[in-house]
């Protein structure tokens, strides 16, 4: 997660001079506040090695990736983030993160204290939780809004959307082994870093070492959802932050993602975000919102 950093880092590096925030690295900073601070950081990749390295909250997070997965390990919680999720931690919260991967990262992190979060957020949950196809949409636009005041407006209901999220997923009762969530955090892995490839049933379970069967059990069994399902999720959501420069290029978009067609991927993304993605080509980057999720 480090800003063209290398992993390992000792402690928070710098701080922010107004506002007085202080971060564990360098941030392309989009909104700051006295109590809400909200960057989008990069993790350059290229490794030699898987890095891990420990972190420690001083404020309220709701971190978000745009493209990439990394586990993070939080007492007996083990939680894999990639662009499908979103991770929250509370001050005082440390947790090893791990990035199985030499690929670069890159992601938004909103942080709350004071006030602010105490009236957003009177109990935080410590987890990754899966976000809505809303709370997608809103990240988006965030990222694209140029005017400050909707921007502001654009993060604070991301992160009510967000808690409202987390609070509507319950912990999963249903306990597996160590091996199991193992493999499933290697198959979110290669979805999350191999979508644009066409990834087949065969193919996933081929890089994890496993029987398609066996892959396909485990992976619902751990996370509730199939995989098909996941990995359609993971191709949407990245082509959510390139529609705004996608005019004329729709189809070669869809194909990038790894979807089949042009057609496929429209009908994908009516079911997932309630609209076609031509009503967002250029939408967010003019300010324009996002249109509701009801369908048409």
């Amino acid at each position: 997660m480090a800003a063209n950093m290398e992993p390992g880092r000792h402690g928070r590096c710098q701080n922010l001079a107004r506002m007085n925030w202080e971060l564990a690295f360098p941030m392309r900073t989009l909104l700051h506040g006295r109590e809400f601070f909200v960057g989008e950081w990069h993790c350059a990749g290229g490794s030699p090695r898987p890095p891990c390295w420990r972190e420690r909250a001083l404020y309220y997070e709701v971190d978000l990736l745009q493209t990439g997965t990394h586990v993070r390990d939080l007492g007996h919680q083990r939680n894999v983030v990639d662009p499908t999720t979103a991770a929250l931690h509370a001050p005082s919260d440390e947790y090893w993160m791990a990035a199985p991967t030499e690929r670069p990262q890159r992601g938004t992190l909103l942080l709350l204290r004071g006030a602010l979060a105490e009236e957003l957020i009177p109990r935080l949950p410590t987890r990754s939780c899966s976000i809505s196809p809303q709370a997608a949409r809103l990240h988006a636009q965030l990222l694209h809004s140029e005017d400050p005041l909707a921007r502001e407006e654009t993060a604070l209901s991301l992160v009510r959307c967000v808690l409202s999220d987390a609070g509507a997923q319950p912990e999963r009762a249903r306990s597996v082994s160590r091996a199991w969530r193992r493999l499933s955090e290697e198959l979110q892995h290669v979805m999350a870093t191999r979508f644009k490839e066409r990834l087949s049933l065969e193919v996933m379970a081929f890089a994890c070492r496993t029987s398609p069967f066996h892959a396909s059990r485990v992976f619902r069994a751990v996370t509730g959802e199939t995989l098909h399902r996941h990995l359609t999720r993971v191709r949407l959501r990245a082509a959510l932050f390139e529609l705004p420069g996608a005019a004329g290029r729709l189809t070669e978009l869809a194909l990038a993602m790894g979807f089949s067609s042009h057609s496929h991927f429209t009908q994908a993304f009516r079911e997932e975000f309630g609209c076609a993605p031509s009503s967002l080509v250029g939408g967010p980057a003019r300010g324009r919102k996002i249109p509701s999720l009801e369908k048409d």
